[in-house]
């Protein structure tokens, strides 16, 4: 009797366990077809894509925002100045390489409830990133470039094998430091393209099915008080919203796609906070080489003034007493030319020797330091939006029904000073989709900076440059990202 009940228990139990796996694939199942273009896709980036530093400090970068790796989290950001910029005309160029996607290939990169069915043997979900930032003086302007591709394999064969998504926002931006570079403000261009193609790997050629693009309008402002050791930063984005002249591909076979009317990045609203604590200074006052060499810019003018009238003087006490004045004017003008060109060379070695003693002060600036950062990104709705898995799946994927709220916290610090930097965040990722039961869900982000070789690439750089090595990791339920990047050591 014993024997039976255990084997009866175990007949119930497999049971159980059947009609539990066959509800799960009813409940994966339901989501219907669309049906038709009255639909629009939300393209809102729900894991943080950015730069490996950005990624590494959880996204809370609104306030910090200086060099390239600002540039898509703050428009302000090109006309920030850091301590190691040592002239007026300075620039700054960024690249990073990041690998979004699941715990092996069981993951829900969407975070929309159902796991991602990516094409088998292709690497293609890839964010790259790209940037340049200009500065003149406390003028500033900036170009970023990310690109998003994503591959998903379609339930049906074999019209189309897969479709991949390409996503690219162009940030175009400028921005001033008011106030002795106390508050800076900028605004700018967020340009969105999307591109769907029958591609079989990345960036090769495929059959386009989709291509579109809109433009919206951005706006950020940055406080950093000087000598102070908290920053205050904001950005707003406004909605970009492109018509996608919906229409009905490869219609009556099983791979019947209906293209959306719209496509949409929603509005944004991004505030934070960053305070840093130990020796180093968060906001040393800029000084601008210009102003410190003005009173030598300012003195050499008068002399060249000067030897000027003198010259004239002489001319006109020679015409007057009735000389030829052709070989008096030729001698006059090559001493005024062999002063004005010791002038030159005294102005040259200020200007080394001020570019000497501002890199020399950022160089003995104290390097220790714990950098704290907090910010708070509200994403806005998007009217009949479906979610790009649920575009290329061909299913009513509801996305973006309600305004969504994701706090952010990161933290920096230089454990081995002017070696390794080490950052470290969390993050909440909340869920655009309606069905999603499992709802929102926590990052935890790791980066670093490793300082390896110098190296001045054959002069390009200043005597003494260094490179780093970096990367970041950013994971949670049913998602893992990891990057690498490298760039100059400051």
């Amino acid at each position: 009797m014993v024997g039976a009940r255990m084997r009866l228990g175990r007949t119930w139990t497999k049971c159980l366990g059947l009609c539990l796996a066959l509800a799960l694939e009813a409940r994966a199942q339901t989501a219907p077809r669309i049906k038709t273009n009255d639909y629009a896709i939300d393209l809102t980036q729900g894991p943080v894509l950015a730069s490996n530093r950005v990624v590494g400090l959880a996204g809370a970068f609104v306030a910090m925002a200086d060099g390239v790796d600002g540039d898509s989290q703050n428009p302000a950001s090109p006309a920030v100045r850091t301590t190691y910029s040592f002239t007026d005309v300075d620039y700054d160029i960024g690249a990073g390489l990041v690998f979004p996607g699941g715990l092996g290939r069981s993951g829900d990169f969407f975070n929309s409830g159902s796991k991602t069915k990516v094409v088998a043997g292709n690497n293609l979900y890839v964010f790259l990133n790209g940037a340049f930032n200009l500065q003149i003086d406390r003028l500033g302007f900036g170009v970023t470039i990310d690109l998003q591709q994503y591959s998903l394999r379609r339930s049906a064969e074999p019209t189309v094998t897969s479709l991949t998504s390409q996503i690219m926002v162009t940030h175009l931006l400028a921005a001033y430091a008011f106030a002795d570079d106390q508050l800076v403000i900028g605004t700018g261009a967020r340009v969105v393209a999307l591109d769907v193609s029958t591609r079989a790997t990345f960036l090769s050629n495929g059959i386009n099915s989709l291509d579109t693009r809109g433009v919206g309008a951005e706006l950020g402002f940055i406080w950093r008080p000087n000598s102070e050791r908290i920053r205050l930063g904001g950005a707003f984005r406004s909605t970009v919203s492109a018509n996608a002249q919906g229409k009905i591909l490869y219609q009556g076979t099983p791979d019947e796609l209906y293209l959306p009317s719209h496509i949409t990045l929603p509005w944004d609203l991004n505030l934070g906070t960053a305070v840093q604590l130990g020796s180093r200074p968060l906001n040393p006052p800029w000084v601008s080489p210009s102003e410190l060499l003005a009173h030598k810019r300012r003195y050499l003018e008068w002399q060249a003034r000067e030897r000027e009238r003198r010259t004239r003087e002489a001319l006109a006490r020679a015409r007057a007493e009735g000389r030829d004045v052709t070989e008096l004017a030729r001698i006059l003008r090559a001493q005024d030319e062999a002063e004005a060109t010791l002038d030159r060379a005294e102005l040259e070695r200020a200007e080394r020797d001020v570019a000497r003693t501002l890199r020399q002060q950022s160089h003995d600036l104290p390097r220790f330091h714990v950098l704290l950062m907090s910010s708070m990104l509200m994403t806005g709705a998007v009217h009949n939006g479906v979610g790009i898995e649920g575009f290329l799946k061909r299913e009513w994927q509801r996305s973006g029904e309600q305004i969504t709220l994701s706090p952010r916290l990161g933290l920096e610090i230089e454990p081995i000073p002017n070696w390794l930097q080490m950052r470290g965040g969390i993050y909440y990722e909340p869920t655009r989709f309606r069905a999603n039961e499992d709802g929102g869900r926590t990052h935890a982000t790791l980066g670093g900076s490793l300082r390896l070789l110098p190296w001045d690439v054959f002069g390009t750089f200043p005597e003494g440059n260094w490179f780093w090595l970096g990367g970041s990791l950013d994971v949670a339920r049913d998602y893992l990202g990891w990057g690498i990047t490298f760039g100059v050591w400051h």
